[in-house]
């Protein structure tokens, strides 16, 4: 359990920030896995979204077991349509 590492509270506006910047970063990893604490950090701003009533299906295909897995690429892109939604 990761519960030890959790985001402090923020605002939304402070999310949306760190939504960009994970976009960004998972962009530059290319393809490939993810390096585990990029992962960490996506994981963590997609609870801190799913937290506020936020939920995103590409998000979620991340790392699904039931359905088709979104790429890297396509989740990037969904993190940053919501770190500049309003």
């Amino acid at each position: 359990m990761r519960d030890e590492k959790r985001l402090p509270a923020m605002s939304i506006e402070d999310l949306k920030v760190m939504a960009g910047t994970v976009a960004v970063e998972m962009k530059s990893a290319g393809a490939g896995p993810l390096p585990p604490a990029l992962r960490a950090r996506f994981i963590d701003v997609r609870a801190a979204f799913f937290q506020r009533g936020v939920y995103d299906p590409i998000l979620v295909r991340f790392d699904s077991a039931t359905v088709a897995r979104a790429s890297v690429a396509e989740v990037a892109d969904e993190l940053e349509k919501l770190a500049s939604s309003q």
